[in-house]
């Protein structure tokens, strides 16, 4: 029997209830969205009404008013399905869009297409009269006779460079093989006013995904990010959090899947050499502030990249540690730091890019202001220029790496030495650094594939190393040949001798 023609009032109801859909898309979702239920938290059969929790509110409001969206969840929050919803109303009620929708494999991707699809069949008998109909619905493809369409495509290199796109999702982005070429590809797509949602959970620092909400958090990039800690689905209590921590074998498990804040999250799933707790015991050490300009010594004070925390105390000895730049194309820096050798404290730390020859002298004055104090460099490449120039200034406090020569020789045998120097010191709190960006290296300085420790790709470890061969000047020191011209006086020498 055919469906009574509705009555005017109810008819109008229908029309408003659609503008408020219209309008909002949050309103929407929560009065219209139906997700599968696989916990059994609904009342039964296999669906439940996707009643929106605060932090998915929030969410919804960000995807309706945010061009560039970056999204780093704990695990099980349902963004995936508002994504899905917010997809399905932008089909809907705008026509002529085009989404895409990237995973980390078809079959991934066309998971998004099915639960798009569902959320579309779903809609009462009223609304789906209402809104555009379904003219195509493939596996990979959804279309309505609006003339929008909903595409699933592999995270693959060149997916999606030919089209056009409305709406981009990548979902689970920090776990897709070829994400930056993929990025690179699908970006231009989206660059003529369409929109990009980038969400995942913490995979580990230096990926593409880490990296994009690094320079976010940074301003560095125009995207807004979104971050939602395990405590963003109202049932979870802090006695739910406590029972995951006694079910996981490893605290540091349950603080990858479900983090309580982004550092948390990237930390805990990458396979970092130094722990966050580990870390965190120099928080206090980086509220120390570096002196001012005036506080310095003449020649100190118009060196860049120079920050000192105290100045040198009569009868005290400290050991400068350098790292020098490898001249890659993502230059890394030329670092040192300055270290009392009785109290393990970091009094000063030199963080910049310059010339072999005037990061020596540089070099060569910090030592003459703190007590004629030792320098010990890394040899490797470059640091082969830095101590010839050394040898051309006449500066002799120079000390010598394990084969007994200048500088320290960084080999497959040493690095790890050295760090693990490094490790026992930050782990027992035998010394204290008050450089911010030298904790930020050390946080994320991890293990690669093949065992050996590096900064992730795109970013730097020079104040790491810096660190490293300090420890190892700090346990095995050995005194080098006095100058037999007084330091500031080469100084003093060597710039008269440019000008």
């Amino acid at each position: 029997m055919a469906e009574a023609e509705p009555q005017p009032d109810e008819s109008g109801a229908r029309a408003i209830e659609l503008a408020k859909c219209l309008a909002d898309c949050a309103y929407f979702c929560h009065n219209y969205g139906v997700i599968d239920d696989t916990q059994n938290h609904g009342e039964g059969g296999g669906t439940m009404p996707f009643h929106l929790w605060p932090a998915q509110v929030r969410v919804m409001w960000l995807m309706m008013t945010q061009r560039l969206l970056i999204i780093l969840k704990a695990r099980q929050l349902g963004i995936s399905w508002l994504c899905c919803m917010y997809a399905l109303w932008l089909c809907l009620f705008q026509p002529g869009k085009m989404v895409l929708c990237f995973s980390q494999g078809q079959t991934e991707a066309n998971e998004l297409i099915r639960r798009i699809l569902a959320l579309y069949e779903r809609l009462p008998e009223w609304m789906l009269e209402a809104v555009p109909k379904l003219v195509k619905d493939t596996t990979e493809m959804l279309e309505w006779d609006n003339g929008s369409r909903v595409r699933s495509l592999p995270a693959t290199q060149k997916a999606g460079r030919s089209l056009t796109a409305s709406l981009v999702i990548l979902d689970e982005a920090a776990f897709l093989a070829w994400a930056r070429q993929l990025y690179t590809a699908l970006k231009p797509t989206i660059d003529g006013g369409g929109q990009l949602i980038i969400l995942s959970t913490a995979n580990g620092l230096g990926n593409l995904f880490h990296q994009l909400w690094t320079r976010a958090v940074k301003k560095l990039n125009t995207f807004t990010t979104i971050f939602l800690p395990w405590w963003s689905r109202p049932a979870r209590t802090r006695a739910w959090y406590n029972a995951q921590l006694g079910e996981y074998t490893d605290p540091t498990m349950v603080k990858q899947e479900y983090p309580a804040n982004a550092n948390e999250a990237f930390v805990s799933s990458g396979r970092v050499r130094f722990p966050a707790v580990w870390i965190e015991k120099q928080a206090e050490n980086v509220d120390k502030p570096s002196l001012a300009v005036d506080l310095l010594p003449d020649v100190l004070r118009d060196m860049e990249g120079l920050l000192l925390y105290k100045l040198p105390e009569k009868g005290r000895r400290y050991i400068i540690a350098g790292d020098v730049a490898t001249g890659k194309e993502t230059r890394d820096y030329e670092a040192a730091v300055i270290v009392d050798m009785e109290t393990w404290e970091e009094v000063g730390c030199l963080h910049g890019h310059w010339e072999p020859d005037i990061y020596a002298e540089h070099l060569i004055a910090l030592s003459g202001v703190y007590n004629d104090a030792e320098v010990l460099i890394e040899r490797n490449n470059p640091g082969l220029a830095v101590l010839t120039a050394f040898k051309l200034l006449g500066f002799k406090r120079v000390m010598n790496g394990p084969d007994g020569k200048p500088g320290f020789y960084t080999t497959a045998k040493t690095k790890p030495m050295i760090i693990g120097f490094l490790a026992e010191a930050l782990r027992e709190k035998q010394i204290a650094v008050h450089t911010p960006a030298a904790l930020d290296e050390m946080q994320i300085y991890a293990y690669g594939d093949d065992g050996s420790t590096n900064a992730p790709e795109g970013y730097h470890d020079d104040l790491v190393m810096c660190w490293a061969i300090a420890m190892y000047a700090l346990r095995t020191p050995t005194e080098s040949e006095t100058p037999a011209i007084p330091i500031t006086e080469l100084i003093v020498g060597v710039r008269r001798a440019r000008e």
